[in-house]
């Protein structure tokens, strides 16, 4: 423990006569080092990463069933979507629900044995604003929404019910979808 207070403590008794005096440790002022105007302070970009995208395919594979923990991913998920559209890439996305996920899709969240149901109204208010967005789609695995159980006319409106996700994750990936796992 004593070790780890006397090496920082050694860095600013060593440089503190340095700064005391005016004295600089590097060639360029401190104000351009530690630029701290609103211009500085301005979101960074992805400009690197999306060199030459036009189309940004997310296959979103959601086993997260804690409604708390999947209502903020969601919102950072709703974040990338709109990072994609201001920086000019056309957001193509799949959300993939498998597991104990589907149950957060039931329009009867008691029925479908949902113990938080607030919080889980929260992840439905998301995913349905998330479905008005052009480019996005959700599906719910059928396999995981027979253990619930729970039948396609039983999901939230704009959620398809597929046979298994596991093939969506295959084709979509065929397809140039980047699959992202969310659990």
């Amino acid at each position: 423990m004593q070790f780890k207070l006397l090496i920082p403590l050694a860095c600013f008794i060593l440089l503190l006569p340095a700064f005391v005096n005016g004295a600089q440790l590097c060639e360029e002022p401190l104000d351009a080092v530690f630029d701290l105007t609103p211009a500085a302070a301005a979101a960074p970009d992805d400009r690197e990463a999306l060199r030459d995208v036009e189309v940004g395919r997310i296959f979103w594979d959601v086993t997260l069933a804690d409604p708390v923990a999947l209502a903020g991913r969601l919102g950072v998920i709703r974040q990338t979507y709109e990072d994609m559209v201001r920086q000019n890439v056309k957001p193509e996305m799949i959300f993939a629900f498998r597991g104990g996920a589907v149950r957060l899709l039931a329009t009867d969240l008691a029925a479908a044995g949902v113990a938080q149901r607030e919080e889980a109204a929260v992840v439905q208010k998301r995913l349905s604003a998330l479905l008005e967005l052009p480019g996005v789609r959700m599906e719910s695995c059928y396999i995981a929404m027979r253990r619930v159980p729970l039948e396609p006319q039983q999901l939230l409106s704009g959620i398809h019910s597929v046979g298994n996700t596991f093939l969506s994750a295959m084709g979509y990936g065929q397809r140039g979808f980047v699959s992202i796992a969310i659990n």
